[in-house]
């Protein structure tokens, strides 16, 4: 019995092991080059991150500038890029970034602005567009091979925002991450969060029953020997 909930065990850790590290706080130029392998939360692995070009005028925020932060686990993988740039009256500063997450089913997108700043006619913006089942054209905004969706935040206007999915066992996300001096103002920093949710993966829960189950008829069957042996019997 003990050799089956070994095998049980095994199996589960294997279905729960991939060959990515964990995510780390790194640059978002740490990030990118990860490649194809990227990093894990939990279950969930996060790759392919790119810069992309941005709107035309817009200076481009170094990737060396932005840090990312991993949190959550398995059900709730989140990533937030931060900056602590400013952008001056007349100057838009812009980073465009894509990248891939897989592993769960998701159910919801969500994306969250926080610690940011704006004076006059100033703005922190981030939309964020996501291919749900698929991934976007080599733009990063078009082109998606699945369900495509955004979401839009503002700061002091509207911090957050989120979306249901299909589910979806692929999403391919790419911020646009703006500081906006306007003509006459200030725009400072900021906190975009990416959040996911995600359901249980069936396979998932049948290796956590597998070993729960051998883990249970191994207490039984020592219980019951136990019980044998008080009455003088043998198994």
């Amino acid at each position: 019995m003990k050799q089956f909930l070994c095998s049980a065990l095994l199996i589960l850790a294997i279905g729960w092991r991939c060959s990515a590290g964990s995510c780390e706080t790194l640059t978002l130029a740490g990030y990118i080059s990860l490649g194809t392998g990227g990093c894990t939360i939990g279950t969930n692995t996060l790759f392919g991150f790119q810069v992309l070009s941005g709107a035309s005028g817009a200076v481009p925020i170094s990737p060396a500038a932005i840090t990312i932060v991993p949190s959550g686990g398995t059900l709730d993988p989140a990533l937030s890029a931060i900056t602590t740039l400013t952008a001056s009256a007349g100057t838009l500063r812009e980073a465009l970034f894509t990248y891939k997450i897989s592993g769960n089913p998701y159910i919801r997108d969500s994306i969250a602005l926080t610690n940011s700043s704006a004076s006059g006619d100033g703005a922190v913006t981030d939309v964020q567009n996501f291919c749900a089942g698929g991934t976007f054209g080599s733009d990063g905004i078009t082109g998606c091979s699945g369900k495509a969706g955004s979401l839009l935040a503002l700061s002091g206007v509207q911090n957050r925002d989120s979306a249901k999915l299909g589910p979806a066992s692929l999403l391919n996300v790419t911020d646009d991450f703006t500081l906006d001096g306007g003509l006459s103002g200030a725009a400072s920093g900021g906190k975009i969060t990416d959040q996911f949710a995600a359901a249980p993966e069936p396979s998932g829960l049948l290796l956590t029953g597998m070993a729960l189950f051998f883990a249970l008829s191994l207490k039984l069957r020592s219980s019951g020997a136990s019980w044998l042996k008080k009455q003088g019997g043998k198994l």
